[in-house]
């Protein structure tokens, strides 16, 4: 594939390394990337490959991508793409155990939420008494003993400098504290390049990811800058990037037929957001687009919840009838997990005593709102899951549960769960028994997004397996845990088609043809009038992000009486 190339982006192919390239959205800091790689590519010995670093497993999927469009198959074999992550973790394993004595191993973010509930000391010591004592890491400490293993070891950094001469870091401003140490261990034995947009810098909330990592890159590597400036190859000519620079910079709006904002009144929401959603779809097709992407963005999951069930309606607007839109959604992976591992031990059921049966449920469901607890402090969550362990208790000692939803499962238990061997209708038929409980119908409601870890197919086909090899589903805990897990690790690896929903963080490193942000009423809100000038500024970077996910066209759905974005 034949790029043409602006005066800047030639230079940055001349140029020798360590190299910093500035730009915004779609101003082709990727495509550069692979560009350079490729140019890099001869000088390589057999063996050996670039490899490419990225903050988040969506950039990651985007340069794979791009990837097939510019690179030749043989091409492609010397390009490892990897997150932060992913690649420290792989050195932990490989040589952890120097750190510890310990083969180290892995506490999954599932795992750890539930621990870290359940433990009433300072955690961040528990960690680092559980990695220092029994060689077990949290996936926040993966980076930081990656570091130590390079820094630490000169072999360790031989081995990885002669595996990868060459690094190519994605998305640098947000690289948090131990990501940049690690950074720093392999700059000292392997070229670099690195790209960045610092108004794309999301996540100030995290006080790890320090607003001067530029500063810092260029005070200790040097690297020779390039900006890209205004080139837009995403959105070109459509007014979309000239917009949301304007909500960043809080300037005058221009006029653009491509960003256009909805206004919805009391009563109202629903159908005016599900009638913006099928007018892009419907746009976007008349347009010539086969199979548009839609991405629906809102800036809390609870919004994002509330969106899908509006859009899996049936709703009027302006006289007509606007059908359900097919949809899929990225949700909180914590708390899907933990409810997919509920429906997994129903399934379980036939293989176990009634006791035994019902106490694993119960025991799964205490861990779900336990890991509800542990994503923000909720004291209804803890009770709600001490009451589900006393049930389990109860049920394991031959005794009637008394709570009402452990009732519910009792008779569910007695009536009998028939299981055929097909997973995709029988998972359904244990996911349904959540149904009949006032607390199990939350776990209901989260465990119906399991198709969003991109792992059902995997899912089936475990289950499948046990099915054919055993005629039953008694590891499905096991099975499914491993299944969201591994693809937790991997990344959504599905190119986005259709519509998506959600939270605009979620969104960053993704592209689609058009983009419906939607601001709630109560919750949700773009802007909060308390709002000090810090908290407003990172909004607006935060719409900047979300505006810019879109190739043609924008759509802004927010309440009649909602504060204008710029002042």
């Amino acid at each position: 594939m034949e790029v043409q190339l602006s005066e800047t982006a030639q230079a940055v192919l001349d140029h020798d390394y360590p190299i910093l390239v500035l730009g915004g959205p779609g101003s082709g800091k990727t495509t550069l990337s692979l560009l350079k790689a490729r140019a890099t590519l001869p000088d390589l010995q057999r063996g050996q490959e670039v490899l490419f670093l990225s903050f988040s497993r969506a950039a990651v999927r985007q340069v794979e991508i791009r990837c097939h469009g510019i690179l030749l198959a043989d091409e492609r074999q010397q390009i490892a793409v990897r997150t932060y992550h992913a690649f420290a973790m792989d050195i932990l394993r490989a040589h952890g155990r120097l750190l510890t004595g310990h083969v180290p191993r892995i506490i999954y973010p599932g795992e750890e939420s539930i621990a870290k509930a359940a433990f009433d000391g300072d955690w961040d010591v528990e960690v680092a008494r559980l990695a220092r004592e029994e060689g077990r890491f949290v996936f926040g400490q993966f980076a930081g003993a990656a570091a130590s293993l390079v820094a630490g070891s000169t072999s360790i950094a031989s081995l990885l400098s002669d595996k990868y001469p060459v690094i190519i870091l994605d998305e640098f401003q947000d690289t948090d504290d131990a990501q940049w140490a690690l950074v720093k261990a392999l700059a000292a034995r392997s070229k670099t390049m690195f790209m960045a947009d610092p108004d794309q810098r999301i996540f100030d909330y995290d006080p790890r990811v320090d607003p001067e990592r530029l500063n810092h890159l260029r005070i200790r590597l040097g690297p020779a800058e390039f900006d890209l400036g205004g080139e837009n190859h995403r959105s070109r000519n459509t007014g979309i990037l000239q917009y949301a620079d304007a909500v960043l910079m809080n300037l005058p709006l221009p006029d653009s037929k491509n960003v256009i904002t909805s206004w919805y009144w009391p009563g109202a929401f629903e159908n005016t957001v599900h009638a913006r959603v099928a007018w892009m779809l419907s746009t976007l097709h008349n347009a010539g687009i086969a199979h548009p992407s839609v991405a629906v963005l809102a800036r809390t999951n609870a919004l994002v919840g509330k969106l899908s069930t509006t859009l899996g309606q049936e709703h009027a607007f302006n006289g007509q009838t606007i059908a359900p839109v097919e949809h899929d959604v990225l949700w909180d992976a914590d708390l899907t997990a933990a409810a997919a591992l509920v429906v997994a031990s129903i399934l379980e059921w036939p293989t176990h005593s009634k006791g035994e049966a019902l106490g694993r449920t119960f025991d799964r469901i205490a861990d779900y709102f336990d890991m509800k607890s542990a994503v923000r402090e909720n004291k209804s969550a803890r009770k709600t899951s001490d009451k589900f362990r006393k049930a389990a208790g109860q049920v394991r000692r031959g005794e009637a549960p008394r709570l009402k939803s452990a009732k519910a499962f009792n008779v569910s238990y007695s009536n009998g769960l028939v299981l055929q061997g097909d997973p995709a209708r029988d998972w359904l038929r244990a996911r349904d028994l959540l149904g009949f409980g006032k607390d199990s119908s939350e776990v209901l409601a989260n465990v119906k997004f399991v198709r969003l870890f991109g792992a059902t197919d995997e899912i089936g086909t475990r289950l499948s397996e046990a099915w054919d090899r055993d005629g039953t589903y008694g590891r499905a805990t096991d099975l499914v845990s491993r299944a969201l897990e591994g693809s937790r690790l991997q990344g959504d690896r599905r190119e986005p088609r259709g519509c998506v929903l959600m939270t605009i963080h979620k969104a960053k490193g993704k592209e689609f043809d058009g983009v419906v942000l939607v601001e709630g009423k109560y919750s949700g809100q773009f802007f909060s009038g308390a709002d000090s000038a810090a908290p407003r500024s990172a909004s607006r970077r935060l719409l900047r992000v979300g505006i810019t996910r879109a190739r043609y066209g924008v759509v802004i759905v927010r309440p009649h009486d909602a504060p204008a974005l710029v002042t």
